[in-house]
């Protein structure tokens, strides 16, 4: 799982590969060790089995949903492409359905985003050394660097958030931590800070502030810890400031949009292409163009084919390709496992869902493959932590019944 989830930022494909061998010793370890346990059969009675993967089963309809408009989309090459690229919504659901992860516990799966946000830090040094290097505008390979792989840096600034989301629930437990933890964090921190700032990112700015947002009132309301909110909450005010100061050419692109926004102004090109869009969506409300007809019905739009963009918004590419149920479906892949998180109080959890949501309104995060990989990952880490407090309550049971023996 650690290989899985380090491997998004660098490669789609590479994570494919750690998905797969995730998903045969998971076949294997059923077939062969817990003598065909599959969807429940043959349990084990000892055992207090967790019904977190069924959180996974709207993953399942969203893939059937494009697959079924494969039965009115013209352009079927196309069609079947976007059907195979969303292809894991339907093998890792039932991968979890088949595995119970009795062997994972909270520490483990802790340990698994210490690994990733360790990761992305170390990524942000090595760019930051070649950025020095190379011959070329200040930290400007930063983001070069980013699509080095493919890589867009929207995609890359939702990773650094989430990495910065897991830093701060680990910041909960700092007076606890040791003293190496403690100063890990703070490195850490003070890595993917800047790497989020520098690669300069609309959508990462978004979501830091959400982010922050969230922090904010989490200490505030939830933790009641008055002392340590006022802190962030000045620290914050005084490191976006001196960020401002020191590089304020990274503000101009967030300080245009705001402006933008708050005027009206319909200028940016974002706006036209969701325009262009919403045109689409209104003719085939229902049961939209078909998977693989979202560029032919764009095309009037911008004259030829290859000079077609996208709707950049997740909500809008799916509503074309499936009709509306389809983004029902899309809020419920979402509000399914936030619901869940909000009831066991995992906030990592409902954070990261929010952080997401919003950041697929500028992003079609799910058409790209490393957006698609990147969500099924966290979601099978949203299922293990569920598993894991069955994994403990499993293990306190077999303890007392081993003492009364």
């Amino acid at each position: 799982m650690a290989l899985m989830l380090m491997s998004i930022p660098l490669d789609a494909g590479t994570s494919y590969v750690f998905i797969c061998l995730w998903m045969l010793s998971t076949v294997l370890k059923n077939t062969f060790l817990r003598r065909w346990s599959f969807f429940g059969w043959h349990q084990d009675k000892n055992y207090n089995y967790s019904k977190s993967s069924y959180l996974l089963i709207p993953m399942m309809v969203y893939w059937g949903l494009y697959l079924l408009s494969m039965l009115w989309t013209e352009d079927k090459t196309t069609g079947w492409l976007e059907v195979y690229s969303l292809a894991w919504f339907v093998a890792i659901p039932l991968t979890c359905l088949c595995t119970d992860f009795r062997e994972v516990t909270k520490t483990r799966l802790r340990n698994i985003l210490w690994l990733y946000v360790i990761f992305m830090s170390v990524l942000f040094v090595v760019l930051l050394v070649v950025d020095q290097v190379k011959p070329c505008q200040p930290f400007l390979w930063l983001r070069i660097g980013c699509e080095f792989y493919n890589l867009h840096h929207s995609y890359m600034a939702v990773y650094i958030v989430v990495g910065l989301a897991f830093l701060y629930s680990e910041c909960l437990f700092a007076e606890s931590a040791s003293v190496k933890k403690n100063i890990l964090i703070v490195v850490c921190a003070c890595c993917l800070f800047p790497f989020l700032l520098l690669i300069n990112s609309r959508t990462g700015s978004l979501g830091l502030v959400l982010l922050l947002v969230m922090c904010w009132t989490h200490l505030s309301f939830v933790r009641k810890k008055y002392r340590a909110s006022f802190v962030m909450l000045l620290s914050v005010v005084l490191i976006g400031c001196v960020s401002y100061i020191t590089l304020p050419e990274k503000f101009k692109r967030l300080s245009a949009t705001t402006e933008q926004v708050a005027h009206g102004d319909k200028s940016d090109v974002r706006f036209a292409i969701m325009e262009r869009a919403l045109t689409v969506v209104k003719e085939n409300p229902v049961i939209g163009v078909g998977a693989g007809d979202i560029e032919d019905a764009l095309t009037p739009f911008y004259g030829t084919r290859e000079d077609v963009y996208r709707p950049h918004n997740q909500y809008l590419e799916t509503w074309m390709a499936t009709g509306v149920l389809g983004v029902l479906v899309l809020l419920l892949m979402m509000l399914v496992p936030m619901v869940n998180a909000v009831k066991r109080r995992r906030w990592l959890a409902v954070s990261i869902i929010i952080i997401f949501a919003v950041s697929i309104l500028f992003e079609s995060m799910l058409e790209r493959q490393m957006g698609v990989s990147f969500f099924c990952v966290m979601m099978v880490l949203f299922v293990v932590d569920g598993h894991c407090a069955k994994n403990q309550l499993c293990n306190v049971n077999q303890e007392v019944e081993s003492n009364n023996q």
